[in-house]
């Protein structure tokens, strides 16, 4: 049952936060005048009180710059800073280039350094610095689920606060061609009012309607409907399964509705002689950074509105935010983001209309674990872990206790065969009883699950072993017991006893508030930016206009992380800036090294203008190896999936250079690479089937000679080795 308020909205309180990382690469030493700020892993002790919440520092006086805190870190840090801002000096070669002599940028560097620590500069004083205790806790929670430390985030604030103290306190002693170009970059990367980006969305009265609740609530569902009543709409989704699910939804109601991804499109109407009309349908469902942000439409759906506080692509909802060209705009997502839509909506003078729903279903956590013991779990169970190895070790072991097989769902299996795997677990037939899964069934999955069972409750996220954040728990949690399915009550727990005060007490805890908004420039502010650093590479230019970007209290910078990334990748490569800025938007998966050299090779056909085949992108196993009943590498199929979707979505951007299409050969691609992984799922399947039935054949007959239990233990040993190095992460005692 929703409840429905009215609230109009306030204005937000003030407050800059950004994280930056300058850093110096490989990439810019074909142009040595340029150079980045090197860093090191830095560690402090943290700062809580009893309630183990961030408490606010006092400070006093003593000789360095008038600043003591009570902990010595922050002191260390903003020394630490202003050494990176010294040495090496990436601030001094950016300077050389930009027509400053070398003596003087020296000179200018080295005495405000010596001002800064010693207090002189206003704006790396008490005022500045003295608020980063209260800071933090946000600061670091904000790139929590990226992976970057809080010390890290504050050391990367720092950074940001010298850079711009900088620039004020020596503006006045530039040459004039460095004052000039030095005041077109500050210019174009300020980036404190975006909601003047997009002037036809101002023009309109729009109205705003937020659905918030929690998972299974309903929320999406009401918004729909309204969607379905429109004459145009537009659904924005965080997923490509879920922009498929609701086209397929949307046309089997008898609303023609198109589909629109970064990889593919999908009309439903054509025309009298049989080819697609873009333009007659009234409905268009894609994912959010693909929305049409200058077609003016009734009604438009904004699903996981949460979202736009996502280090990474929560831009792409706040731009949706701020430039839907809609008369009415749904938002759908947690309540945790109701007040900074407000804060937002006000600054566009619009009001918000808050629609509360509570769960459909009823949701327990369990006092007791599994205690370790895999043959406790049941049908219509959920594993949860958070990586690979782990999914694929509990698979083997959960199938060899229970006699159950297990459907698996993680990040890096394709959208499609994850759906598959779904259906077969959702399906009472299939003989697929158990899912074994990452937390990437948190969002996107239609899932008939009685019991979710977190084999952890932290994670090592590439850097650090962390505890799930609150949304985390509750979202995956509460994806048991879904509404109008057999399991009416949702059950959550975990393998380990140790880890079920962490579960209860995040499922009783409430939400925390979001306060900032991601975003990121324009691709017009990126280019007029590159422009003004002549001869520099890309990858140079996204860290200088991170460094020197201005953001106001509501937003933060997106992390450019996988941009730079990729711009590193491509620095070699001549190509027109524009071009550029479409790579490095790509999905170019930087950590697996056969989609960096495919986007390599994709780059350089699209500089030559020669013209590049998804065969000579991308080598595929036969289909005949399916009869042949050869062993498949699903490592290997996995990243052939992605290097066959970044060739798809670079194919809507260079159709002179790539082919695409529903009937090109990378479409046919797509379809051979995803049964041949479900072939390799099946082959994991079937190897432990035969394993386990030549065990159980050989057992019986060593008992039936009377023999002893070497079978047994030879295939015990056999198992101990074949699990070798890929145990999971924490040290489980998995019993049988």
């Amino acid at each position: 049952m929703a409840t429905t308020t009215t609230t109009t909205t306030t204005t937000a309180s003030s407050l800059r936060s950004v994280f930056c990382r300058f850093r110096h690469t490989e990439s810019t030493s074909r142009f040595k005048e340029f150079g980045g700020h090197t860093s090191s892993r830095r560690s402090s002790p943290s700062f809580r009180d009893n309630e183990g919440s961030f408490r606010s520092r006092r400070y006093q006086e003593n000789a360095f710059g008038g600043l003591e805190f009570q902990g010595p870190w922050e002191t260390i840090a903003l020394k630490n800073a202003i050494e990176r801002f010294k040495f090496p000096s990436g601030m001094q070669q950016y300077l050389e280039a930009m027509g400053t002599p070398q003596e003087t940028a020296v000179d200018l560097i080295k005495a405000f350094s010596r001002r800064a620590l010693q207090g002189k500069v206003s704006e790396v004083n008490k005022k500045a610095i003295g608020t980063l205790a209260d800071q933090s806790l946000e600061v670091g929670m904000t790139f929590q689920s990226m992976g970057i430390t809080r010390e890290d985030a504050i050391a990367g604030k720092l950074d940001k606060v010298i850079w711009d103290a900088f620039f004020t306190h020596c503006e006045k002693m530039f040459p004039p061609d460095t004052l000039f170009r030095l005041t077109r970059l500050r210019e174009i990367s300020d980036l404190r009012y975006p909601a003047e980006w997009n002037p036809a969305a101002r023009l309109m009265k729009r109205k705003i309607i937020m659905h918030v609740g929690p998972t299974n609530s309903g929320k999406t569902y009401n918004a729909l409907q309204r969607l379905q009543t429109a004459e145009s709409g537009a659904y924005l989704s965080p997923l490509r399964l879920l922009a498929h699910e609701v086209f397929e939804r949307m046309n089997e109601a008898g609303t023609p509705c198109n589909l629109i991804t970064g990889e593919e499109r999908r009309f439903a109407v054509t025309d009298s002689e049989g080819n697609p009309d873009p333009k007659a349908a009234k409905c268009v469902s894609c994912t959010v950074e693909m929305v049409d942000l200058n077609r003016k439409i009734e009604v438009a759906v904004v699903d996981e509105i949460q979202m736009l506080a996502d280090p990474d692509r929560g831009w792409a909802w706040t731009h949706a935010l701020l430039s839907l060209p809609a008369k009415e705009i749904h938002l759908c997502g947690e309540p945790t983001v109701v007040d900074l839509v407000k804060n937002i909506c006000a600054l566009m003078n619009e009001e918000v209309e808050v629609h509360r729903y509570d769960r459909l279903s009823k949701m327990e956590v369990m006092d007791e674990s599994l205690y370790g013991q895999l043959d406790k779990i049941q049908k219509g169970d959920c594993v949860v872990t958070f990586s690979r190895k782990n999914i694929f070790l509990l698979k083997k072991h959960i199938e060899a206790s229970t006699g159950l097989r297990c459907a698996v769902a993680y990040g890096s299996l394709p959208p499609e065969s994850r759906s598959t795997q779904a259906k077969l677990f959702n399906d009472p037939n299939s003989g697929y009883d158990i899912l074994v899964a990452s937390d990437a069934i948190g969002m996107g999955l239609n899932l008939n699950i009685r019991r979710i069972i977190f084999e952890a409750t932290e994670k090592f996220d590439g850097s650090v072993v962390r505890t799930l954040s609150l949304t985390q728990l509750k979202q995956i949690g509460g994806r048991a017991g879904r509404f109008g399915t057999e399991y009416a009550v949702g059950l959550a727990t975990t393998l380990l006893q140790r880890d079920i005060p962490t579960l209860k007490r995040a499922m009783a805890a409430p939400m925390i508030d979001i306060k900032r908004a991601g975003i990121q420039p324009t691709a017009d502010m990126l280019q007029q930016f590159s422009i003004q650093m002549p001869g520099a590479p890309f990858s140079y230019v996204l860290k200088t206009f991170e460094m020197m970007s201005r953001n106001s209290g509501l937003f933060f910078l997106g992390l450019f992380r996988g941009m730079i990334a990729a711009a590193e990748i491509l620095d070699n490569i001549k190509m027109p800036v524009r071009e550029r800025i479409v790579f490095i938007s790509a999905p170019i998966q930087v950590r697996d090294p056969t989609v960096v050299e495919a986007a390599v090779k994709m780059a350089q056909s699209v500089s030559n203008g020669n013209p590049l085949s998804i065969d000579e992108a991308v080598q595929l196993p036969s289909l005949s190896v399916l009869e042949k009943n050869a062993r498949l590498d699903l490592r290997k199929l996995e990243s052939s999936h992605r290097t066959i979707m970044l060739y798809l979505w670079l194919s809507q951007r260079f159709g002179d250079v790539f082919q695409g299409g529903l009937e090109s050969d990378a479409a046919k691609r797509k379809v051979q690479c995803e049964t041949l992984i479900e072939k390799a799922l099946e082959q994991a399947d079937d190897a432990r089937l035969k394993k386990r039935q030549r065990r159980e054949a050989e057992k019986t007959k060593s008992d039936s000679i009377g023999g002893d239990n070497n079978v047994e233990k030879e295939f015990e040993d056999e198992e101990e080795v074949e699990t070798k190095g890929h145990r999971p992460r924490r040290s489980t005692v998995y019993r049988r």
